[in-house]
């Protein structure tokens, strides 16, 4: 099992409600981040994007100046605390129709996970996955020594591959 906590990658960025749009933006591009958490009084009450900046203040030629994040942010943002399990992460992004989440421990900002972290790190735990199959997986056959069939077991003797059954690996002492 793999947690959300384990994917992590972007450390929340923290602003508050009263900050401007422009200054919000600055951050997020000197964090090289798309999203910041907005928190008052130590509660998170929002959720500011990139693409809010874009769709909710640039696109409408509103002043990043003199907009406030209160009046763009997204209230009551999705969080999942990083001890779920990733698939909780996925299940919870797909039923809000959201590309990021946010992380929390106990009910704190940790950072966000995207839907393309997640799917890395899936990615990753099946190919570990595969592995530990490949070298779990036994190899039946005749074995080269006394020619029974069974599980085989590759050894060298003399320098030479063999596949031997287990009496014969025995009697070897190998």
């Amino acid at each position: 099992m793999m947690t959300v906590g384990q994917v992590v990658k972007r450390k929340a960025v923290i602003v508050k409600p009263e900050d401007t749009i422009e200054r919000v933006a600055r951050i997020l591009s000197r964090h090289k981040v798309g999203s910041a958490v907005v928190v008052e009084d130590e509660e998170i009450v929002g959720v500011i994007t990139d693409r809010d900046i874009l769709d909710k203040v640039v696109a409408k030629g509103r002043d990043p100046k003199t907009v406030k994040v209160r009046e763009v942010m997204t209230k009551n943002p999705v969080t999942i605390e990083d001890d779920y399990d990733i698939s909780d992460a996925i299940d919870k992004m797909m039923e809000k129709g959201i590309r990021r989440l946010l992380v929390t421990r106990l009910g704190r900002p940790l950072g966000f996970v995207t839907a393309a972290d997640l799917l890395a790190a899936l990615n990753t735990m099946n190919s570990e996955e595969e592995e530990e199959t490949i070298e779990e997986t036994e190899v039946y056959g005749i074995c080269e020594l006394c020619g029974q069939y069974g599980p085989l077991y590759k050894v060298y003797i003399e320098g030479q591959e063999r596949w031997i059954c287990e009496s014969c690996k025995d009697s070897l002492n190998l």
